[in-house]
Parts: structure tokens; C-alpha cells; sequence
């Protein structure tokens, strides 16, 4: 059986790779597509280049929460990300999945920031 300290550092990892895998989901297409990127970001009502410079935001950061380097300015970094889009896209809209994906997000970045990258990361202080 699990000690409870392997244990949370174990699930602190699955939550890390979470974070990962969706702004690796979202970030890459807006680092790379450049004029999709700037297209989305004006009909969502932000200047146009803002679109590929959160993208390659996204890809960074993810790069370093994927091997725990930094791992609390990364999280705090994509909260504020979050926390953007939140406020400037989802609540616009109403209760939809995507402000139920971004609330999660925001406080799955959170817990990675001030709880810690759990299992197999660079340790930084």
C-alpha cells in the first residue's frame, strides 16, 4: 500500500500532466497557426497578436510544468492566463463548458503552484 506522502506527490503528478496536456492542446495551434491564432483572438475581442504570443506563453509554460522546472511561476503564469480568459471570453457567455474547463484549470494551476509538482520533477527553490 501507498504511504499518504507518495501518494499525494503521486497525484500531485497526475494533476501536472492535466495542466500539461491542455495547454499543450491549446497552446500549440496558437504558437504555430499565426494567422488562425490572430483571426480567433479578434472575434474574441483582443488585439489580434496577442493570440501567438499566448500561445508560445502556453507551450513555455507547459514545457516547464511538464518537468517541474519553475513550477510555481509556471502555474501562476497560466492562472493568469486562466484568469484572462475567464473574465475577457467565458463569463461573456454565460455558464458554458468552457468556463466549467477554465475554472478547473485556474484551480488546478493553483494547487500545482502552492502545493507543489508532486513525483519527477527539477527541484528548484
Amino acid at each position: 500500500m501507498f504511504e499518504i506522502e507518495k501518494l499525494n506527490r503521486l497525484t500531485l503528478l497526475g494533476l501536472r500532466l492535466v495542466i500539461v496536456f491542455v495547454f499543450f492542446w491549446h497552446g500549440i495551434p496558437k504558437a504555430f497557426s499565426i494567422e488562425i491564432a490572430m483571426q480567433k483572438f479578434e472575434g474574441m475581442g483582443f488585439p489580434g497578436f496577442f493570440g501567438p504570443i499566448i500561445g508560445w506563453f502556453e507551450v513555455i509554460g507547459a514545457s516547464f510544468i511538464l518537468v517541474g522546472f519553475q513550477n510555481k511561476w509556471a502555474n501562476l503564469l497560466m492562472a493568469a492566463i486562466i484568469i484572462v480568459a475567464i473574465v475577457g471570453v467565458q463569463i461573456p457567455k454565460g455558464v458554458t463548458a468552457g468556463l466549467e474547463r477554465d475554472l478547473l484549470l485556474l484551480f488546478a494551476t493553483l494547487i500545482s503552484a502552492f502545493f507543489g509538482p508532486g513525483l519527477f520533477a527539477i527541484k528548484t527553490k
